[in-house]
């Protein structure tokens, strides 16, 4: 199969963005008062745009103009939490994409107030 090399095309418009992983344990600290861990943040670096409209009509409305498409060629899990310009998404699982070099994920905004 032939796989195509995107990834020094998108090289140049790549922007660091972070992986933000919960952490793990937490402590108590000299008085009792339970602390808990901090989250790990690493630094990646993709392209993130805003998504398609015509993926945002095809789905039903299941994507707002909130949301964005990440191009990387790093991996992450489905649910992984992305922080890009002070804001946090959730990761959705990749597309499969034997074909290339670059991975493609949908983000969706992490909404405080959204029911489960």
């Amino acid at each position: 199969m032939i796989r195509f090399r995107f990834a020094p095309m998108i090289r140049k418009y790549n922007k660091p963005y972070l992986l933000v992983r919960p952490g793990t344990g937490g402590s108590h600290d000299t008085d009792g008062v339970w602390t808990p861990a901090q989250p790990t943040r690493i630094q990646y670096k993709g392209h993130i745009q805003p998504i398609d409209t015509k993926l945002t009509q095809a789905e039903g409305g299941k994507y707002t103009e909130n949301d964005r498409t990440l191009y990387t060629t790093n991996k992450h899990a489905a649910g992984d939490l992305i922080e890009y310009g002070g804001v946090q998404y959730t990761a959705h699982p990749p597309e499969d994409r034997d074909y290339c070099d670059v991975n493609k994920y949908i983000l969706k905004k992490v909404v405080a107030r959204d029911s489960v």
